[in-house]
C-alpha cells in the first residue's frame, strides 16, 4: 500500500519536531492519533521511520532519503495554497494601460468586456497616446504596461522597455468607394502620384512606414492632408478628400461603408506589441488583463486584413 498524503506529513512533522507530542500541536491533532498514524506509516512501508533515543524520536536511515522528496512535496503544496489566497484575496485593484487610440479601440475594447465578466472589481483605466508617450510613461512607471505600433523609434529616439508581438499585419490603401483606384487588386505609390494624399508625418510610426515605402518606389511622398489618427485619415478618405494608407488594425470593427480597401505594395508589415517596464514586475491585476490581451490578440490575428484576404 501506498503512503497517504496525511502519513507523509506526520512523518515530516515528526522528523522537524522529534516529538510526538510538538508533531501532533503542529498538525492540530492528538497524540495518539499520531502514535497511530506512525505505526500504520512503518506497517505499510516493512521500515520504522523513527526510533527512539534517549527520549527523542529520531528518523532512521530510510526516512533521512526520504525527507527531501517530502519537503519539496509540501512545499510545492504550500505556494499552491499561496497562490488560491492570492486569488481569493484579489477582490480589489486597477490596471492602467497607455497605447495608441487605434489599439485602445479595437484591441483592448474587447479584452476590456470579457476581463471585466470575469474581474469585475478591478478597474482598468487607458491612456491613448502616441507612442512616444507609451514608452515614457511605461519608462517612467506612470503605468502598468503600454501598447505600442511598430516600427519603434521616432526622431532617433528608441522605445524604452520589454516588447512582445501581439498582432502583426499589413499597411493598406483605402480610398472613396466610387475611386477609379477601387478597382485596382493591388495599388503602389506610383498608382497615388495623382490622388491628394491623405497621410501621417514621418516622425510618427505610420508616417515612417509610409516614406519608407515611397523610398523603396522611388516616388517623392507629397502630402495632401496631414493626420496624426488613422480615424481621421479614414474618415477624410470615406468623404472623398483622398486617398489614405492606414494601419490594418483600425478595420477590425469591420469599417467597409463608402470606402474599398486595397493591398498595398511594397508590402509594409506592422505590429501592435506590448511593452513591459524593464525592471519593476507587473502586479497581479496587470497580470491577469496581460493574459486575457494575449488571448484577445490572438483571436483578432485572424482577423487582420492580410495578402490573402484583401
Amino acid at each position: 500500500m501506498h503512503l497517504t498524503v496525511r502519513q507523509m506529513e506526520v512523518i515530516r512533522a515528526v522528523s522537524r519536531y522529534g516529538s510526538v507530542g510538538e508533531a501532533a500541536s503542529a498538525l492540530g491533532i492528538s497524540q495518539p492519533a499520531v502514535s497511530l498514524l506512525l505505526r500504520e506509516c512503518a506497517l505499510h512501508a516493512g521500515f520504522p521511520f523513527f526510533v527512539r533515543k534517549r527520549g527523542r524520536l529520531q528518523a532512521t536511515r530510510e526516512t533521512l532519503e526520504i525527507m527531501g522528496e517530502l519537503n519539496r512535496i509540501f512545499d510545492s503544496i504550500a505556494r499552491v495554497n499561496r497562490l488560491v489566497d492570492d486569488m481569493r484575496e484579489l477582490t480589489e485593484g486597477s490596471v492602467q494601460i497607455s497605447t495608441v487610440p487605434t489599439i485602445a479601440e479595437n484591441l483592448l475594447a474587447p479584452t476590456s468586456v470579457r476581463f471585466r465578466e470575469d474581474w469585475p472589481q478591478i478597474q482598468i483605466s487607458v491612456i491613448a497616446t502616441d507612442n512616444v508617450s507609451v514608452s515614457d510613461s511605461v519608462f517612467q512607471e506612470r503605468v502598468d504596461f503600454g501598447i505600442v505600433l511598430s516600427p519603434l523609434s521616432q526622431d532617433g529616439r528608441m522605445i524604452e522597455g520589454r516588447l512582445t508581438d501581439l498582432c502583426e499585419a499589413e499597411l493598406v490603401c483605402v480610398v472613396p468607394e466610387d475611386c477609379p483606384l477601387a478597382k485596382l487588386p493591388v495599388v503602389t505609390p506610383r498608382d497615388l502620384e495623382p490622388y491628394p494624399l491623405i497621410s501621417f508625418d514621418k516622425n510618427l510610426p505610420l508616417g515612417a512606414l509610409i516614406e519608407e515605402s515611397y523610398r523603396i518606389a522611388g516616388v517623392k511622398r507629397k502630402i495632401a492632408l496631414s493626420v496624426t489618427l488613422t480615424a481621421v485619415a479614414y474618415s477624410l478618405a470615406r468623404s472623398g478628400a483622398g486617398v489614405a494608407i492606414i494601419d490594418p488594425f483600425y478595420l477590425l470593427t469591420g469599417r467597409n461603408q463608402g470606402v474599398a480597401t486595397i493591398r498595398f505594395q511594397p508590402r509594409m508589415p506592422v505590429k501592435a506589441q506590448l511593452l513591459l517596464p524593464n525592471n519593476t514586475p507587473l502586479s497581479r491585476p496587470a497580470q491577469l488583463f496581460v493574459a486575457a490581451l494575449k488571448k484577445t490578440a490572438v483571436s483578432l490575428n485572424d482577423s487582420l486584413p492580410r495578402e490573402a484576404n484583401l
